[in-house]
């Protein structure tokens, strides 16, 4: 369903490196560099669920990602089923069923509340509940959270096994990495009533008001509301020299959406959205957007292209529809004037 792309890579990345961090500090004096690898291995295993994606249509793919395997249930059922396994493995150096347990709650506990912090929506409470859980406090992609993080574990993967060093460096990366993110807990709370404060004075009645980063940074806001004819779209910058924000409507344009009535994959789409998307057409499709993913460079052109754009066309190929509308601008561009954005206006 996803095309390999700096994001996606990004992300994984960020599982890896937080769940090597994880598994030193569980069992790096018992098993060395392999606690590492170990830990690495158990913060990506909710994402195996890309793998059913060939048994799905393109429309459930979106659901079935961060799914059921995003959910507390399959942590607290999985872990000490994979501990014991795992158990077996090491039975020769005596690691315990119950350290390894830990090591694999861990790893994916902690998966789970990361990517809940993002827009895409966590499903913690699968099978019993479809609600997706989105914090919307940092971007799936953070250069700012990713990079120190892995600097630190590489310095402590490349330090002697059980040295202080290799102690100090690993502790150093799960400190930067925590702090990062209540910092970006914080800044959303700033932002966030900055922005509702602005968007008030419109006098415009709407629903729940969201704020959300932009791709690569936790500097740049966008915010959105919509009402009964559409969206209110806006973007703040921690270093815009004023708190007024400007905002523009994008209009859902359900209509459109009247030919494909009886498709099911119109009823998967708002509810992966949220109700938050506007309906688009060009000369060979009717798309589906999901706002909650942003615009195309939105911040200089309200009338950018989404990202998440899916075809409704039912010969349509959507399997990049969470990348579609990154292939309609040049990326570099794009890059370009969200640098030159973040540094405020």
């Amino acid at each position: 369903m996803y095309i390999c792309s700096i994001f996606e890579v990004m992300d994984s990345l960020t599982h890896i490196v937080l769940g090597a961090a994880i598994g030193e500090a569980v069992l790096g004096k018992k098993i060395g560099r392999k606690a590492m690898l170990l830990g690495a291995l158990a913060d990506t295993i909710p994402d195996f669920d890309v793998f059913a994606s060939p048994c799905y249509t393109q429309a459930q793919q979106l659901l079935i990602h961060r799914g059921i395997t995003h959910s507390f249930f399959f942590v607290l059922v999985m872990s000490p089923i994979l501990g014991w396994l795992f158990s077996r493995w090491f039975k020769k150096i005596e690691v315990s069923w119950k350290r390894l347990t830990c090591l694999f709650f861990l790893g994916m506990f902690t998966h789970v509340l990361l990517d809940s912090l993002t827009a895409y929506g966590t499903g913690w409470f699968e099978p019993f509940s479809d609600y997706r859980v989105s914090f919307n406090t940092i971007f799936v992609a953070d250069p700012f959270y990713t990079l120190p993080f892995l600097t630190c574990i590489i310095v402590a993967f490349i330090a002697k096994n059980g040295s202080q060093k290799r102690i100090q460096w690993n502790k150093a990366g799960l400190w930067i990495s925590g702090l990062y993110l209540i910092f970006t807990v914080i800044n959303k709370w700033h932002v966030h009533d900055v922005m509702k404060t602005s968007f008030d004075k419109k006098n415009v009645i709407s629903d729940d008001f969201i704020t959300t980063p932009t791709p690569l940074n936790n500097f740049l806001w966008m915010s959105y509301t919509h009402d009964s004819l559409g969206t209110w779209i806006g973007y703040y910058s921690v270093f815009d020299k004023t708190n007024d924000v400007d905002y523009h409507r994008v209009f859902r344009n359900d209509s459109l959406l009247k030919p494909f009535a009886l498709d099911a994959s119109v009823i998967l789409l708002k509810r992966f959205s949220k109700g938050h998307y506007t309906i688009s057409q060009d000369d060979s499709s009717v798309y589906f957007n999901d706002i909650r993913f942003g615009q195309m460079a939105g911040w200089d052109n309200s009338d950018a292209s989404f990202p998440f754009s899916y075809a409704m066309n039912k010969s349509a190929d959507n399997s990049m529809a969470l990348n579609r509308g990154k292939f309609k601008v040049p990326l570099s561009g794009v890059f370009s004037s969200l640098v030159k954005r973040i540094k405020g206006k």
